[in-house]
């Protein structure tokens, strides 16, 4: 009997077959076939030739990658059939994308004689273990980030779940105290030209630098993280699950994480890095990680500060 699982999942890009798809389940997947250590696991991806490199750089391993088109919903005449097909029926289909199980159901039904179970990977999902393996020291390095510059990150998973302009509210406001902040936003958040506006608008002295890259490779940078925050003009948000799993591999590195409402992990370790702010509002993100920040790390303020911040 085979024991191998079928791991299937989409990696991000501007296609909107693929645009819901996260760099944390590219993440927890590569945990999860490296705990296993089971040869007979494979890995499925549907990706352009740029989500491909963006899958290695997470950690994917020698996966079989079928293009965005393969995502027509039509069994036994799509490329995601046929390389079903062709595949030796796996133990179960582990699916990253929870909106394509039912699809895949589907698929599963008709490539392979015997039922394969086809579940949420989820579920059964480890938090991280692994972090990136850049230091800090080197990504600043890189940057050009000096020790005394407060690094926010924008945690948005997928890149663009997140607005830039609601970001550099909160991290204007975490300016207001006297820290020299540099904010690090994916670039292919939304709400960029609004950002430049209400920093050029304001005076506010933050350094953006925008990230090509995946966020989770220049993680260990920051000196905080924001991975939900809403100013209120257009309501955007992460999936939970990627909101999970990147606030506790910033806490594995020791990264205070700005983390809204009562939602509890179990593990002390992890609990004991959020900084629990009253809602995602811009505003109340940017007053819990002052408080955090001024008791924690004051030497990241350069003069005496004017009030509480935000």
């Amino acid at each position: 009997m085979n024991e191998g699982e079928l791991h299937i999942l989409g990696v991000w890009s501007a296609n909107k077959r693929l645009a819901q798809c996260t760099d944390s389940s590219l993440a927890a997947c590569a945990e999860h076939v490296l705990a296993r250590a089971q040869p007979l696991d494979r890995v499925l991806l549907i990706a352009d030739e740029q989500g491909e490199r963006r899958a290695v750089s997470m950690g994917i391993r020698t996966p079989l990658v079928l293009p965005p088109s393969a995502l027509r919903w039509h069994p036994r005449n799509d490329p995601l059939s046929a390389t079903l097909r062709h595949l030796i029926p796996p133990a179960r289909v582990l699916c990253w994308n929870d909106a394509w199980i039912g699809m895949l159901v589907e698929e599963a039904r008709d490539a392979w004689p015997g039922p394969v179970p086809v579940l949420s990977a989820w579920g059964g999902a480890p938090l991280p273990r692994r972090v990136p393996a850049p230091t800090r020291g080197q990504i600043r390095s890189l940057l050009e980030i000096e020790d005394e510059e407060c690094v926010i990150t924008l945690a948005a998973d997928p890149p663009d779940a997140l607005s830039a302009h609601d970001f550099i509210r909160a991290c204007a406001l975490i300016a207001l105290v006297g820290r020299r902040v540099t904010a690090i936003v994916p670039r292919q958040a939304p709400d960029i030209e609004r950002m430049k506006t209400t920093l050029r608008t304001t005076g506010i002295p933050v350094r953006v630098i925008m990230s090509e890259a995946p966020i989770w490779t220049v993680l260990p940078a920051a000196d905080a993280i924001i991975p939900d925050v809403i100013e209120g003009s257009h309501p955007r948000s992460c999936p939970a699950n990627a909101q999970r799993f990147i606030a506790a591999a910033a806490a594995r590195l020791g990264i205070p994480v700005a983390w809204p409402g009562e939602d509890r992990f179990e593990q002390t370790w992890l609990e004991n890095r959020l900084v629990r702010a009253r809602s995602r509002l811009a505003v109340h993100i940017a007053r819990a990680l002052n408080e955090h920040l001024l008791r924690h790390r004051p030497e990241l303020v350069r003069e005496s500060p004017v009030g509480s911040g935000a």
